[in-house]
């Protein structure tokens, strides 16, 4: 390999290291979401309680509010119940939850937030969704 393709080469590996350190930077300097989200037990008989936990937050400097939601198979999904919300915290809820019907109950966690300029909470995101079979 001659003197002028190994500086080229070198050239090009530094360039890429730059590159992908400026994509990394890039990448860390958007909002950060944690969330814990919990149900137990995953298998009830009809009319038994099922006690459901959860929290999120974002580091983002807007208002939040953290709800759960259910649905009855594949229904729709209903609000259980909201934490509080604030900014940078979107709170936690624990509450307990009556399996009135056989079938699947589904629940997941939702994170709201406001728009910069907006006074209206918008989904921001969800938890995975954890099933409980009513028997």
């Amino acid at each position: 390999m001659g003197v002028v393709n190994r500086r080229t080469a070198r050239a090009a590996v530094v360039a890429a290291v730059g590159i992908s350190a400026l994509g990394l930077s890039a990448v860390t300097a958007f909002a950060k979401i944690s969330y814990d989200f919990k149900v137990s037990p995953h298998v009830v008989k009809a009319g038994a309680r099922v006690h459901v936990k959860g929290d999120a937050s974002n580091d983002d400097d807007r208002f939040q509010k953290f709800c759960v939601q259910q649905r009855q198979g594949t229904g729709s999904w209903r609000t259980v119940k909201c934490a509080h919300g604030a900014v940078f915290d979107g709170g936690a809820v624990d509450t307990w939850v009556r399996a009135e019907h056989r079938g699947t109950l589904q629940f997941r966690g939702a994170l709201y937030e406001t728009g910069w300029n907006a006074n209206k909470l918008h989904l921001q995101m969800v938890t995975p969704t954890e099933t409980v079979r009513v028997r």
